[in-house]
């Protein structure tokens, strides 16, 4: 059996961390270099997933580590105004969690003088591609002006269930050249089956260059939330170095995993008096009171009887139920405790439930006997009349 992997969080991205041109201020027509350095945003070497191994008949979980590198699928510099000689990079490879890389960009630049914005854009694997504008001076006494530059990342826990109270982490970076002032961190819910339970605007008085800041937001999800990814915008407005304000709009993806939940809605025996040496059924209808579907249900018994002690069910919907059919012969006689288990998965992994129950064995079945003195009875009855008709 193939093992299959759960919990895995979102892959991880790439940055550019610096860029250099050279020269410093290219003329007219002429080639020169933008070398541009990427880093993995990836702060530790590896994650932990669940994975389901062992037969189908008795699986079990386990904790596995699995790198966390980013792919880099291609590299490209888009611009219009420059003629890109050479740096078309496809399949580039993995950045391990801590590592960069530099790609150069052999460019013309154009016939006219002005200051230009080639931008490098980055494609990875499985996650959010990279644009990001690199300033080129072409033969002008322009200089650039310094700006602040805030970079958000999210701290996000893997575990989010419908109604359920959760924390998100933003962490907020100045890497431009001057310090930004006046923050101002405004999330927006996007409808009522999320609710902040923290101010919804939080008050950052300066961010200098090279700064970190750190944001935590509560919320708390609704229990008719639908599953799946749930997008939070968020707005960061700051001052800039000449006093306008910059309006920079975000997105805090987070995922709404349902959990399965199994339990007995109803025993049925038949028939509904067993005795010592019967054959009977046992119907237990298991329900799902969760908020996702249960797969791979299995119901076994460990009653002391012969019979199907096994039961595969399938696959029971949130508030659905489904039968589990046992056939059974009572080979003992009073009061039988024993236990229902349950094994289902769902995303967050294997489960178990176990359930106790009993079951009442008569010592004999005497419905024959009873058939039996009916018949001496009426016989008895019907020979006495008989005697009676026959006297004088």
């Amino acid at each position: 059996m193939m093992p299959s992997v759960y919990g895995l969080s979102t892959e991880p991205t790439v940055i550019i961390t610096g860029y250099k041109i050279s020269p410093d201020v290219i003329l007219p027509n002429e080639v020169g270099t933008i070398e541009v350095t990427i880093a993995n945003t990836a702060m530790q070497a590896s994650k932990t997933a669940t994975e389901s191994v062992g037969s189908d008949e008795d699986p079990f979980a386990q904790s596995i580590t699995v790198p966390v590198n980013a792919f880099i699928e291609s590299a490209t510099l888009k611009t219009t105004d420059f003629t890109v000689l050479s740096g078309w990079y496809q399949d580039i490879g993995e950045i391990g969690p801590g590592q960069s890389t530099t790609l150069t960009f052999l460019v013309q630049a154009p016939g006219r003088e002005g200051l230009f914005f080639p931008e490098v854009w980055i494609r990875v694997r499985g996650a959010e591609s990279v644009k990001y504008p690199i300033p080129v001076n072409v033969n002008t006494r322009h200089t650039l002006i310094k700006q602040p530059s805030i970079r958000l990342s999210r701290s996000i826990p893997g575990n989010i269930t419908p109604g359920s109270f959760f924390d998100v982490t933003l962490e907020l970076q100045n890497e431009g050249l001057a310090s930004a002032h006046d923050i101002i961190v405004e999330i927006i819910t996007p409808n009522t089956s999320l609710s902040s339970q923290s101010p919804e605007r939080q008050f950052i008085r300066e961010l200098k260059s090279g700064d970190i800041k750190t944001v935590t937001l509560s919320f708390q999800s609704d229990n008719d939330i639908p599953i799946g990814i749930r997008q939070i915008p968020v707005r960061i407005s700051y001052l800039n170095a000449d006093g306008t304000r910059l309006i920079q709009n975000e997105q805090v993806g987070i995922l709404i995993q349902g959990m399965g939940e199994l339990g007995i809605a109803k025993q049925i025996l038949d028939p509904e008096q067993v005795y010592l040496g019967d054959m009977f059924s046992l119907v237990c209808r298991i329900e799902n009171t969760g908020t996702d579907k249960a797969k791979s249900v299995r119901a076994t018994l460990d009653i002391p009887f012969d019979g199907t002690k096994e039961a595969f069910v399938g696959t029971i919907g949130p508030d659905n139920d489904a039968p589990a059919v046992f056939t059974l012969k009572a080979t003992q006689a009073g009061d039988i405790p024993f236990h229902l288990t349950i094994r289902y998965k769902d995303d967050f992994g294997l489960h178990e439930e176990v359930i106790p129950l009993h079951v009442f064995v008569g010592e004999q079945n005497g419905s024959g006997m009873i058939i039996i003195l009916v018949l001496v009875l009426l016989a008895g009855a019907g020979f006495l009349y008989w005697r009676r008709q026959r006297q004088p």
